[in-house]
Order: C-alpha cells, then structure tokens, then sequence
C-alpha cells in the first residue's frame, strides 16, 4: 500500500514529468546562426587581432634602447616611453606598430619597429556546466568548440548535447546567445554546428532534461522525506521523467 508520503511524491514528481516533457529548446530568442561563421574558407588564415591580456614585445631597429615588453591592459591601451595610453586592442600587429609610429615621430628621428606576439593571452574562452574541468580555457589559436570542450575534460555522460549555449560579445556591447546542436556535429551530421570560437566566448552545457529533473526530484523531494525512497518507486519516478 502507498503511504500518504508517497502519493505526494508520486504526485509531485508526474507533475514534474508534464513540466520537462513539455519544455521545448531552452534559447527562447537565439541570435542568428550565419553570424557564427566568418564565410572565409580558412579562418586560420584571418590576420590576428591583439586583445586585452595580450604580451608585446615592442622592437626598433635603429634606437634599440627603447625597446619594450607591455601587457595589453584591460582598457585595452599600453604605454611606452613618449607615447602614452595608445589603443592596441582592436587592431592586427602591423597597424599597431603604424599607430605607434605616428606617436613617437615628433620624439624619435627614425621610429622604425615591429610588433612581437609574444603571449597570446586574450585568447581565452569560459566553459561550465556539465563538463569535466569547467572554468577557462587558453586558446593556442583559432579553435572550435569541440575542441574546447576536448581541452575542458570534455561533456559528461549528463550533458544535453543536443543544444550546447554559446554566449558571445556583439559589437554594442551587448552579448547574443546560440544554441548549438554538438550531437549532429559529433556524428557529422552537421558540422556546421561546430563553429569557430572567438576570445570571450563563454560555451554553457545544460544538463539533460531527465538528468536535471531527477537531480530536482533529488535535492528538494527526497531528502526531505521521513523515509527512504524504494527502488520501485525510483524506478517509476525515473520512467516517467525520461519517458
């Protein structure tokens, strides 16, 4: 016979079971998935842009003295001896060193140098949810998503790989959420899914809605009961969930 309990908790945990079941995707208003791709055939071969965190190495041929290291700083400027704050984030190598040049032509007769990429220290991207390692992971260069994840430890057995969160910066300063189909792209259904990262990107991966539900069911049904669930009523509580 079923204990008063135990009607509640197979009351609430069906009602549980409606309000998963009936969830659609989790994105409600996904921004637009051709923004992801670049439409250039190897973003490899893209020219780099210098991003906040990046380590400089600044090289003059003809007055060496005034060489210099800087960090690019989280304003996204650097300083160097007779040019102050000057904006390197934003902009390739070459046109920093053109930037820098302008600066010091009042001050150095023959301002001729290059700018050395010496710690690619922008290129880092933020990963949590269901994988292994969650929190930052450093970029070597242009990488897509599943080789971050591969970097994170990978997805767990839990994750809902079928709509992977992408977060990413838009130019206004806002961000634009996607949701990324990775099952399609692990079995090449759709490799499109698996797009091309860029530096700030934070990649989120839910729970599946069964695993979610059951972790739900756990953490404020369960342990507050006066009694220990039977495995037949588990049983019947993780059919319906997953059903």
């Amino acid at each position: 016979m079923v204990k008063p309990a135990q009607k509640i908790l197979l009351t609430v945990a069906a009602v549980l079971c409606l309000c998963i079941t009936g969830c659609g995707p989790m994105v409600k208003k996904p921004g637009s998935f051709g923004a992801l791709h670049t439409g250039v055939a190897d973003p490899n071969a893209l020219p780099y842009i210098v991003g906040v965190g990046d380590e400089l190495e600044i090289k003059f041929f003809f007055t060496p003295e005034l060489n210099d290291k800087v960090t690019v700083r989280p304003d996204g400027k650097i300083s160097l001896m007779f040019a102050q704050d000057i904006k390197a984030a934003g902009v390739t190598p070459e046109k920093l060193a053109t930037l820098i040049k302008k600066k010091l032509s009042p001050h150095v007769k023959q301002p001729d140098l290059v700018v050395v990429l010496r710690n690619f220290g922008s290129q880092r991207v933020y990963v949590g949810g269901e994988v292994l390692r969650p929190g930052v992971v450093q970029m070597a260069g242009r990488e897509r998503v599943l080789q971050v994840l591969t970097n994170a430890g990978w997805m767990t057995p839990a994750a809902r790989r079928d709509e992977v969160i992408l977060i990413r910066r838009v130019a206004n300063g806002g961000e634009k959420v996607y949701p990324l189909n990775l099952k399609k792209a692990i079995t090449g259904e759709d490799m499109l899914q698996n797009v091309m990262l860029q530096a700030g990107d934070m990649v989120i991966v839910p729970p599946s809605d069964a695993v979610a539900g059951n972790r739900w069911i756990d953490q404020n049904i369960r342990q507050m009961l006066p009694f220990t669930t039977s495995a037949s009523l588990s049983a019947q509580m993780t059919r319906g969930i997953s059903q």
